[in-house]
């Protein structure tokens, strides 16, 4: 019974996805200099057969600021999300961003890290 449940979760998990991060879903900015913001850009494809929008998109902290387009995503076309990282910190960091579609409840899960170090 637990089999049969498990394939059961992996197949709708599957069905569900619409997109694909041709980016990746990860970036790491290297070494970057307190006080400078740097920006990446994640990408991603329509792989439904229907439009997708991009809902909302929601950083974990306010150092990371999300941009995106509200306009519809056709199939099989590359959609972007920008984010703009501003350093206030010295030191390691991992920041998560959430990216919800309209019409799904369970966010995409992006990640930007990287060292800030502050240069004389």
């Amino acid at each position: 019974m637990k089999t049969i449940f498990l394939i059961f979760s992996l197949l709708v998990s599957f069905a569900g996805k619409s997109q694909d991060w041709v980016s990746g879903s990860q970036f790491d900015f290297g070494e970057i200099e307190k006080g400078v913001p740097v920006s990446t850009t994640f990408v991603f494809k329509n792989n439904s057969k229907e439009p997708i929008v991009v809902e909302v998109v929601r950083a974990s902290c306010g150092c990371a600021a999300p941009n995106w387009s509200e306009e519809p995503v056709g199939p099989g076309e590359i959609g972007e999300i920008k984010v703009v990282f501003d350093a206030r910190k010295s030191g390691f960091f991992r920041k998560r961003i959430k990216v919800f579609f309209v019409g799904k409840r369970k966010a995409q899960k992006l990640t930007i890290s990287g060292e800030v170090f502050e240069y004389e």
